[in-house]
Parts: structure tokens; C-alpha cells; sequence
């Protein structure tokens, strides 16, 4: 009985994986720079946060100051200690893939200058995104730390919390 309790909490809180390789994904930034993940990303860990509706936005805000305070803001001592790529994704499918370039003039008109740069469109309908990585519910955010060779060691999702955040901290240090 206590296996299948520790079961069902590693599969709805975050869960360490056996190390699966991030799908190839074609983006692009707010500045139209092209991204090509998991490629571009090697060499450091990186926290990606793919979010596929806006009714992930509330779960996703509750990410926004801790993971800025400790990953984008250089502010202290800690730094380098935490050299991470960062990118919150948003992914689009359908009728909502064909205002891209709209949503991304939005993203560049309403975000902080410094957030900018760590936010990423994905140049291809959202569908085969979503499915290779297994995010069944829009209504949450997904959060992926890769290694730093591209591999997803860690994933959680839904709302920040103190246990989320300190098991990304552990698998950095």
C-alpha cells in the first residue's frame, strides 16, 4: 500500500525522470531570434515552462518572482552559482497558432524589458509539443529542468511551491 502511495505522490507532485531527451522544438524569441532546442541549450541547465492556455496564467504567475529572483535577476553573491536558461513558452495550437505574431507584439508591449529575452514562441503548431510531452491538462502550467546535455531530469506542474522549487535547486547544485 505505501508503494502505490508514493506512486500516485511522485506522479501529481514533481517527479525526477529516468532522463528522456526534450523533443526537438523550432522557436523563436520577441526579437525573432531563432532558438533550436534542446541544441541551443546544452552546456547549462535550463527550467523551460510551456503553458498551452490562458487559464494556466494564475498558476503560472505564482512562478514568476521566485524563479526571476533566482535564475534571471543578477543580483548576488549566487549568480554564478545558478547560471540556468530560463524560457517560459507559451504554446499555441489552432485558431490560436494563427495569431502568433499578434500574441508575441503583446508578450514584447507587456512584459518587463529583462523578461524578454526568456520568452520563447514555438514556430510550429503546439500539438505534437504537447503530446510528445505528455501535458494532458491547458489549464496548468508544465515546468521541465533539463540537464545540461538537453535531457529532462525533473518535472513538475501547476502552482509554485516551496518543495517544487527546492527539488530544482537540489538537482542544479
Amino acid at each position: 500500500m505505501n508503494k502505490i502511495a508514493l506512486c500516485l505522490f511522485l506522479l501529481f507532485s514533481g517527479t525526477h525522470l529516468q532522463a528522456q531527451m526534450l523533443p526537438v522544438i523550432s522557436a523563436e524569441n520577441i526579437f525573432n531570434k531563432n532558438f533550436n532546442l534542446p541544441a541551443d541549450l546544452k552546456g547549462k541547465f535550463s527550467l523551460l515552462c510551456f503553458a498551452s492556455s490562458s487559464k494556466a496564467q494564475g498558476d503560472l504567475e505564482s512562478w514568476l518572482d521566485p524563479v526571476y529572483q533566482k535564475y534571471i535577476a543578477k543580483t548576488g553573491l549566487m549568480d554564478d552559482m545558478f547560471d540556468v536558461n530560463v524560457y517560459f513558452i507559451p504554446v499555441l495550437t489552432g485558431t490560436n497558432f494563427s495569431f502568433a505574431a499578434s500574441m508575441k507584439k503583446k508578450f514584447y508591449e507587456n512584459s518587463q524589458e529583462d523578461l524578454r529575452p526568456h520568452i520563447l514562441f514555438c514556430k510550429e503548431e503546439g500539438k505534437g509539443i504537447i503530446a510528445s510531452l505528455k501535458m494532458q491538462k491547458s489549464d496548468i502550467p508544465y515546468f521541465f529542468l533539463l540537464d545540461k546535455e538537453g535531457k529532462i531530469i525533473y518535472r513538475t506542474t501547476g502552482r509554485f511551491t516551496e518543495e517544487k522549487f527546492d527539488s530544482i535547486d537540489d538537482l542544479i547544485e
